[in-house]
């Protein structure tokens, strides 16, 4: 390659250069590296010369560049960067790419083209830029969150920025504004004075406003003006001066301010027509000031009350103790405050009860010492508690002494050691009257009881309705022959026919007697055996029981037994065993019947007929069908999983909660989780539930058949059968009471089980026979066409292993 050489004059200029100078021939190879050059790209000139420009270059240019430097130097092509420049990237020794300006000339020296090409660092530059930009993005975010409007305006008072706030104050877009003469913001006075302001202060001279601010008016883009404080600052700029405004919104300030004026001379006129009264006193508790309302609870004029004592209108009982509170409050100081309710003489010497709270005040030159009081009349509210405190002893609906009314004359009657009867009289089935005629027509007729048993009661007798439906009856024994006969001619008064809704109603009625002192001389505890011997009597169907220690004993194990279920629903103490149930002729199995089983550590095994009677009285019947039924479910799906194949399991359903809407989402739901099909669940009703005949029972039945679950009577033939009813009913099977059957063998109830039969066939039912013992019992009962039957002759009631051995041994049997 031929050296390239500068002359004298044009080494120093390039030597002297800030910017680098390079200059490559048309092959792209570098013929000068000027020191600048060295100092920008890091190399010397001697690592340089010789080499392509392409090194100084980051990709994609470094690879490009021989191919655009080729086809301009061939054809000429337009090159965008001769004679104009452009912004590139250059890459130093170190590899570190930089901004920089590249102009770039092109040069003949004999017969040979050069290119000179001149790199200014634009790395400050641009950080400059940056900075800039960072600086003036910050100043436009803090003027946009401002709350305040923020206005800037040049020299001659046209807009030039306008903030997010001042759009919002005055109603104007940006662009709405910037460009126009600030004075457009302005009352129409201010508008045409504002240029005149402006010039007189660029002469020199005062602007009040400019460092200070004050309060002004300002227009709005819908022509309403609004009062604002407006602060403004100047600022000089290369542009030459700018004014910057800050305008804050006085419209609330002002509304509030003109609302404190106004309460100021609204102040008396509320004071004195206060219903409190309101009032102060002097050192001596004279009365410094007194409102209207005072005046006219005491009926005295004004001029009558000033300077008189306030004791003289306070009841003489209350005089002191007022007296000494107030001593008190003066020697605790400013600020303290003591409430106290006070008896005080109005008109007539009437007394008025008055709710009064007194103040100390801060001790200034007009209020030295002085006590505030205000107080509200409350002699109505007395009046009413004292009256609700008489109704808390009284039933509101009959008139009779209530339970505490009851406790409370027990303990003040004139003769304790006199005997005494505890009646507990309840009405049976009172809540169908209600269901069926209204509570209102209920009402009436525990009205029209209660003043049937008052009109019986002789004169020293109390009669108590404690709630609902019942009544207890205190009655003072002078003969205790008398007790039984009274109680009967109680039952037959209370009992004879209401009229009610134009219907003949004829209630029945229980009654319960404990004995005061010989049962026990607490009343609570007389009125609970009253109560035990009323549920006795209920469930023998008996109108009258006298309480005695057995049914004491009875209510104490059913207490027992149901704390004890409570527990064993809680922590899982229950079981389940299944009763196999067969085809009577093949003897095949067709299903099992789950039974509940409980074993409590202190009670011992509870026999079902024992526990789910009183489980269903206490509101667990629903508890333990859930549980009984998740416990199957979950055995099933076990049994499925382990590839068994156990027949249909039937579970018994508590009156209660089959008529719950919400067993047919329960068990469905179940089925669903477990992913079981309904055919491996039945369900057993008793023959009461049936005869409810309710919708959500008729419901429940037909949704369960239509989901394929079967649904059977148990116990059937022990209630109200009849063929009637059974052939509304959607069901599947009944079962024969083992009672019916147990009697086979002697003889008995032959007629009664082939009518069973007949009715079922009649409906087209099937029957399962409960309790077969014995060969002949299912000879005969097969004999008689009956389908189906469980029982100890098959076999007895069993675990959930015992009967999956059985699962097991039949599916390899296979």
């Amino acid at each position: 390659m031929d050296t390239f050489e500068l002359s004298q004059l044009q080494d120093a200029i390039v030597h002297c250069a800030v910017d680098a100078i390079i200059v490559i021939d048309q092959q792209g190879l570098i013929c000068f590296f000027s020191p600048s050059a060295e100092k920008l790209f890091g190399y010397a000139s001697t690592d340089c010369v010789g080499r392509n420009i392409s090194m100084l270059m980051p990709e994609p240019f470094h690879s490009e560049h021989d191919g655009y430097l080729a086809n301009y130097v061939k054809h000429g092509m337009d090159a965008k960067i001769i004679g104009s420049g452009r912004d590139v990237q250059g890459k130093r020794k170190d590899n570190s790419v930089f901004p920089m300006h590249l102009s770039v000339g092109e040069a003949t020296a004999g017969n040979k083209r050069y290119f000179v090409g001149i790199c200014h660092d634009l790395t400050a530059y641009q950080a400059s830029v940056k900075a800039h930009l960072s600086l003036r993005s910050m100043q436009d975010a803090l003027l946009e969150a401002a709350v305040d409007g923020i206005i800037s305006i040049d020299e001659w008072g046209i807009v030039q920025t306008f903030n997010r706030g001042a759009e919002l104050l005055f109603g104007y877009n940006k662009q709405e504004v910037i460009g126009e003469n600030v004075s457009m913001l302005m009352t129409s006075t201010h508008a045409t004075q504002h240029d005149g302001y402006l010039n007189n202060y660029k002469k020199g001279g005062k602007a009040q406003i400019i460092g200070i601010g004050r309060d002004v008016q300002a227009r709005r883009k819908d022509g309403s003006v609004f009062p604002m404080h407006l602060s403004v600052g100047e600022s000089h700029t290369e542009q030459g001066r700018l004014f910057v405004g800050v305008c804050h919104d006085l419209s609330e300030f002002k509304a509030v301010l003109q609302r404190l004026i106004s309460a100021e001379q609204r102040y008396r006129d509320i004071v004195q027509n206060q219903k409190e009264f309101i009032c102060r006193l002097s050192k001596n508790s004279r009365l410094t000031f007194v409102n209207n309302a005072f005046c006219r609870q005491l009926n005295q004029q004004l001029f009558q009350m000033l300077g008189i004592s306030i004791f003289e209108f306070i009841h003489a009982d209350e005089r002191h103790g007022v007296e000494a509170l107030l001593a008190q409050l003066r020697q605790a100081g400013g600020g303290q405050t003591i409430s106290l309710s006070v008896r005080m003489l109005g008109p007539d010497k009437a007394v008025h009860w008055v709710d009064w709270t007194f103040s100390s005040l801060a001790g200034t030159a007009d209020s030295a010492d002085e006590i505030q009081g205000v107080g509200i009349d409350i002699t109505e509210q007395v009046k009413a508690k004292n009256h609700a405190k008489f109704l808390t002893n009284f039933d509101a609906l009959t008139g009779l002494v209530n339970k505490e009314g009851l406790l409370e004359q027990f303990g003040r009657r004139s003769e304790p050691d006199l005997a005494l009867a505890v009646l507990f009289i309840d009405c049976h089935r009172f809540r169908l009257i209600n269901e069926k005629y209204g509570y209102e027509f209920g009402d009436l007729m525990l009205i029209e009881a209660a003043h049937r048993l008052q009109s019986l009661l002789p004169q020293d007798a109390v009669a108590c309705r404690p709630g609902a439906d019942d009544f207890i009856v205190l009655l003072p024994l002078l003969n205790r022959i008398d007790l039984l006969p009274f109680a009967y001619q109680l039952i037959e008064n209370c009992t004879e026919p209401y009229w009610l809704a134009q219907e003949k109603i004829s209630p029945s009625m229980c009654v319960g007697i404990s004995v005061y002192p010989d049962d026990s001389a607490d009343l609570a505890v007389l009125i609970q055996q009253a109560e035990s011997a009323m549920f006795e009597a209920k469930q023998q169907a008996l109108p009258l029981r006298l309480y005695h220690a057995d049914i004491h004993n009875a209510l104490t194990r059913r207490l027992e037994i149901e704390q004890g279920l409570r527990r064993a629903i809680e922590q899982d103490l229950l079981s389940v065993v299944l009763q196999p149930k067969y085809h009577l002729l093949s003897g095949r199995l067709i299903g099992y019947e789950a039974l509940l089983r409980w074993h409590d550590a202190v009670l011992g095994t509870v026999a079902p007929d024992k526990f789910v009677p009183i489980a269903e009285a206490v509101n667990l019947g629903k508890k333990l069908d859930c549980w009984v039924l998740k416990t199957v479910l979950q055995q099933i799906k076990l049994w499925c999983q382990s590839g068994l194949q156990p027949q249909p399991v039937a579970v018994n359903i508590t009156a209660k909660h089959f008529s719950d809407p919400g067993l047919y989402s329960f068990i469905t739901s179940w089925l669903k989780q477990l992913e079981l099909p309904p055919q491996c669940l039945q369900l057993e009703i008793t023959e009461g539930v049936a005869m409810d005949n309710s919708l959500t029972i008729l419901e429940n039945l037909t949704a369960f058949r239509s989901a394929g679950i079967k649904i059977a009577i148990d116990d059937f033939g022990t209630g109200y059968s009849s063929l009637s009813y059974l052939t509304s009913l959607p069901i599947d099977f009944i079962k024969i009471d083992r009672a019916f059957v147990q009697a086979l063998d002697k003889g008995h109830n032959l007629s009664l089980v082939k009518a069973m039969l007949a009715m079922a066939q009649a409906i087209e039912v099937a029957v399962i026979a409960e309790g077969i013992e014995t060969a002949e019992q299912q000879a005969l009962l097969a004999e008689l066409g009956c389908e189906f039957g469980q029982g100890y002759f098959y076999a007895k009631p069993a675990g959930f292993s015992h009967i999956e051995q059985q699962l097991t041994v039949t599916v390899q049997s296979n």
